[in-house]
């Protein structure tokens, strides 16, 4: 019987549940429901407040290449001295769908996206109208591509466009230090 008991220990344990890793918390994104679960999502490039002009012409330049392959310019319009016809709508909608993943997202300041993005609207009105800017409004309509803000009020008041468009950059860059 001594014999039997260590046989009888092995088997047990052999045949026993082992012991499972501790658990983990973890944080995981969800695959899109849009893309195969094998494909890579790529990344949309983002503005920032502050790009020169050089710096977004370089960001759109991805944009602008792929929309070229289709024969366009970045307007959707037939290359200008390509000699081809305006293209279909169709044509269109396969040119800006396959050139989306390339068009650069708004800063995140004026992202619709961004839950502060409307107070920060808030602070470069309040600025420019520290400035002396006396038509700006924050610009927020559903379904817009940015939260901003609109120079000149309803009459298009030239002081307050230019006044506006003078001061903007700095309202925003200090509107995005809080």
């Amino acid at each position: 019987m001594k014999k039997a008991l260590p046989a009888l220990l092995l088997l047990l344990a052999a045949c026993s549940k082992p012991e499972a890793p501790p658990q983990v918390a973890s944080i995981s994104t969800p695959p899109s429901s849009t893309a195969p679960a094998s494909a890579p999502q790529e990344q949309r490039p983002r503005e920032r407040l502050d790009m020169t002009d050089a710096d977004l012409e370089a960001l759109n330049a991805p944009y602008d290449r792929c929309m070229a392959g289709f024969g366009l310019d970045k307007k959707g319009r037939a290359a200008e001295g390509s000699g081809q016809p305006q293209p279909t709508k169709e044509e269109l909608d396969k040119a800006l769908q396959a050139c989306e993943s390339k068009t650069p997202l708004p800063p995140w300041e004026k992202d619709p996206a961004n839950p502060e993005a409307l107070d920060f609207a808030n602070r470069v009105v309040q600025c420019l109208r520290d400035k002396g800017v006396r038509y700006v409004e924050v610009h927020n309509e559903p379904g817009a591509e940015i939260i901003s803000y609109a120079l000149g009020g309803p009459n298009n008041d030239a002081a307050s466009i230019s006044l506006g468009l003078e001061h903007a950059k700095s309202c925003e860059i200090a509107a995005s230090k809080k």
